[in-house]
């Protein structure tokens, strides 16, 4: 179904999102911005699935391009091992926890006066929650050069955390 009339369905979004911009929406843009995120985490999710399958079938880590990975994808896809019920319930329940996230902190800033605190938090939870999941796909999509900047970032975030 979602690939059913995909360019005009498209299309509209792009001018539904200019027309969001113009208006200056931010609770909208930045909404826009996470499905983007989430967009791109199920894209390396569906890579690093398709570079197991390539490892899984004999092929040597060594020789697989960077481009292979996403060639594998609609093999993958094929062999079951990507499922679209298994793809869209997680993006639902995640563009649904950050609208329901996003409202109640825009609820707790609007009771205590600050309008920026409660969902600037939430803001900045739900986007590094995504940017980690991407770099954890990435190297498990075989780029190893991409295990430094994630083992800094979780540094990062820890040391955050325990502040």
């Amino acid at each position: 179904m979602l690939t059913e009339s995909f360019a005009i369905k498209a299309l509209l979004a792009v001018v539904a999102e200019v027309g969001i911009y113009m208006l200056g929406l931010k609770h909208v843009q930045v909404l826009g911005i996470f499905i983007c995120l989430v967009f791109l985490d199920l894209f390396t999710k569906w890579s690093a699935i398709g570079y197991q399958m390539l490892v899984n079938m004999g092929a040597n880590p060594e020789n697989i391009g960077g481009f292979d990975k996403y060639i594998a994808i609609p093999a993958a896809w094929g062999k079951g091992l990507i499922s679209s019920k298994h793809m869209r319930k997680p993006f639902i329940t995640k563009v649904l926890t950050y609208c329901l996230a996003t409202a109640s902190a825009w609820c707790f800033d609007y009771m205590a006066g600050n309008y920026a605190f409660a969902v600037n938090l939430v803001w900045l939870y739900l986007a590094s929650v995504e940017f980690l999941s991407i770099l954890e796909n990435l190297r498990d999509g075989g780029n190893t050069t991409i295990t430094g900047l994630l083992d800094l970032v979780q540094s990062k975030v820890d040391m955050l955390l325990k502040k």
